[in-house]
């Protein structure tokens, strides 16, 4: 009988610690919790009632919530490394290189260097995923629903501080990636 008593105190001790960290294991690192909480922003189907870029940036103003699409297009980089930053166009007014039928024309296929500077600043945003303290997650949107430049997006946020005639900047709560979008 003891010696049951040893076994089962012996597994329960076990199962609790095969449950538990031990305390010098436990890590400060929060790129578990960003990459939970970067993973909470997709969305399995668009959204519907989703602006362009073009309408977005004629009509929102700050702290308003806004839905709209776009693609990755605008200079290089449109996605930043390390940081949860991506810029994105209207693909309606703005012509990205992968479409000019010119193998060298541009550096990269997702810049929009030929289109006037005027009409890109009206037809480009920048889309931030963001902490409790309002800085950028620290993980890069590559990736993430297969997001990678000429990706097309529709994006659920608000129209964050920060924001101007020359710059908007959304705080994006919600994201779906449209697949087969390159």
């Amino acid at each position: 009988m003891k010696l049951k008593s040893i076994l089962a105190c012996g597994l329960l001790a076990g199962l609790v610690s095969c449950s538990e960290k031990p305390t010098d294991e436990v890590s400060n690192d929060s790129t578990a919790e960003v990459t939970s909480g970067m993973q909470g922003l997709l969305l399995e189907s668009a959204p519907e009632g989703a602006v362009t870029i073009n309408e977005l940036r004629s009509s929102a103003k700050l702290g308003d919530a806004v839905a709209f699409k776009g693609k990755l297009i605008g200079g290089d980089p449109v996605l930043i490394e390390n940081r949860a930053i991506m810029t994105l166009g209207d693909p309606a007014k703005l012509t990205s290189c992968d479409l000019m039928g010119e193998d060298d024309h541009c550096q990269t296929p997702w810049d929009v260097c030929c289109d006037d500077n005027d009409a890109i600043k009206q037809n480009i945003v920048t889309v931030q995923a963001v902490d409790a303290s309002g800085s950028p997650l620290k993980e890069g949107f590559r990736g993430l629903g297969g997001i990678q430049e000429l990706s097309t997006v529709t994006v659920l946020g608000t129209v964050a501080e920060g924001s101007n005639a020359e710059n908007m900047i959304i705080n994006s709560t919600a994201i779906f990636v449209e697949k087969d979008s390159q």
